[in-house]
């Protein structure tokens, strides 16, 4: 069984151009934070919320309905177990930018998991609410009607999971009957996928930390993620009935308007100060239900910029409405990319924006990689699949390969035949060298090498010798032969000193 060392300082500290350091960002999955999981209040005796929403596409009206139920013995989770989950999830941030996946089990230490929180690991209390809080997540179910977003598969889809398949604690005996030596916590399998196919957001987890009321942290998640479907340039805001988000928080609703901004109101005003949200606003619209309107505040349009290649809410342009800017300027490799978007289809804006915030050479792979897809709508297809950083078409890179170690098979053969040119040129050189000594020999020494160079000859030479010599001519192979073995003796004459190195001048 292989055996997990944790090292609770091995945190990853790069840093972008700005002010956030990547250690404390973490990458929230998408449903969960659109959708309800944990209740706000730290003292509660529900065992289920339910938030259902009515969609229309094509005419079409459908239902979504996501219901989380909680096992009686554990109770539901908390303002706690959050707490504790977005530390499991910065751990599971910090592999992704490592490792680039997620893999089962997650090892973890309760004392880092209380680092992480800012709580106290000395409080034994604290180390048992850990500990509890991974066995009621584990406990509670996922319900969802079409509600949940299968990023992988691109649909929404109808399942009973959870968050966490299991947690096994140090000391505990695992399925080989080995004992761990670290606590392990393993993911449900839809919940690993999602995050595996990047369907993510960033959250600021300093941020996020700090933020005082409980309501505010949730509301920066929900809207952290709504306000990238704002493309009303005009009404760049969002708008929700205050029963659906009461429903989102989750929170009991009350009946009065008043009772209502008591109970909200602290949340987005601290929203509003940090920065967060400009201004929001109450409309009572004229039933009862009344509608909150939220514009991002320079903070959230700050983090809409750093989340360049990320891709939510199913949207395939861009989320929020930029100023103006300067008029960019664009290297020659740049233009002709932009151009080649063009052609196939892709709206100019759009393209430049591609070239912008994208790696070059993937946009350079995909503009080739494209042809190979079935997409009907081709250029949106390879939209997306920029933005998403999707796989390319396994024949497109079948293809690659071929070319690759076609490449490498040319490459080696040409290595192969310089070498052999470069030897024949050594060789060449080497030749002419022990003839020039040869010849500066005198008649002696020249007869003392020819015999020495006929005495030396396998019997099979030294039989065609005799042949030839009777008929006074010698054979083009034979000379060869002769002149081999004769280099091969003037070699040994140099070594030996009995005649000039062949460095010495002839």
């Amino acid at each position: 069984m292989k055996q997990f060392k944790f090292n609770s300082t091995n945190i990853i500290s790069i840093k972008n151009n700005d002010e956030i350091s990547l250690s404390k960002i973490i990458n929230s999955e998408v449903n969960l934070l659109r959708s309800p999981f944990f209740v706000l209040a730290r003292k509660n005796k529900i065992l289920e919320i339910e938030y259902r929403e009515i969609t229309e596409r094509g005419g079409l009206k459908k239902e979504r309905v996501w219901n989380v139920s909680a096992n009686p013995k554990y109770g539901y989770p908390g303002p706690f177990d959050r707490e504790v989950h977005k530390a499991i999830e910065q751990i599971i941030s910090e592999i992704l930018r490592e490792k680039k996946e997620i893999d089962n089990p997650i090892p973890f230490s309760i004392y880092d998991l209380c680092n992480r929180m800012g709580v106290s690991f000395k409080d034994g209390g604290n180390f048992k609410r850990v500990r509890s809080s991974f066995e009621k997540i584990r406990a509670t179910t996922i319900k969802s009607e079409n509600a949940f977003y299968y990023k992988g598969k691109k649909k929404w889809i109808s399942k009973v999971f959870g968050l966490y398949d299991g947690v096994i604690f140090r000391g505990e005996q695992l399925e080989d009957g080995s004992i761990t030596e670290t606590n392990l916590l393993y993911l449900s399998d839809i919940y690993l996928e999602s995050l595996n196919s990047h369907y993510t957001k960033s959250i600021d987890y300093t941020y996020w930390q700090s933020l005082e009321s409980k309501i505010a942290s949730r509301l920066y998640e929900i809207l952290g993620v709504k306000f990238y479907g704002v493309r009303n340039k005009k009404e760049d805001f969002i708008r929700f009935k205050y029963s659906t988000l009461c429903q989102l928080l989750p929170v009991i609703p009350y009946r009065y308007i008043s009772s209502a901004k008591q109970q909200l109101d602290p949340g987005n005003n601290e929203l509003k100060d940090t920065g967060f949200i400009s201004k929001y606003d109450w409309s009572e619209n004229g039933n009862k239900d009344w509608l909150i309107y939220y514009w991002p505040g320079e903070r959230a349009k700050e983090e809409i910029k750093k989340e360049k290649t990320k891709y939510i809410n199913n949207q395939t342009e861009d989320f929020l409405p930029e100023p103006k800017e300067k008029i960019e300027k664009y290297t020659k490799e740049q233009i002709n990319l932009i151009d080649k978007l063009v052609k196939l289809n892709v709206s100019k804006i759009t393209a430049e924006k591609l070239v912008k915030n994208n790696d070059q050479e993937l946009i350079k792979k995909w503009i080739e990689a494209i042809i190979y897809t079935n997409a009907d709508d081709k250029a949106a297809y390879l939209v997306k699949a920029i933005r998403e950083n999707w796989q390319f078409p396994e024949e497109y890179l079948r293809e690659k390969r071929e070319e690759q170690q076609k490449e490498e098979e040319e490459k080696t053969e040409y290595i192969k035949i310089k070498r052999q040119e470069e030897e024949n040129k050594k060789r060449q050189e080497e030749i002419k060298k022990i003839e020039q000594i040869y010849n500066s020999l005198d008649s002696l020494q020249q007869e003392e090498i020819r015999i020495e160079t006929e005495n030396r000859l396998p019997d099979f030479w030294k039989v065609q010798l005799n042949k030839e010599r009777i008929k006074g001519k010698t054979s083009k192979m034979l000379e060869v032969v002769l002149e081999e073995k004769r280099r091969e003796i003037i070699k040994e004459w140099i070594d030996a000193g009995r005649i000039k190195n062949l460095n010495s001048k002839t």
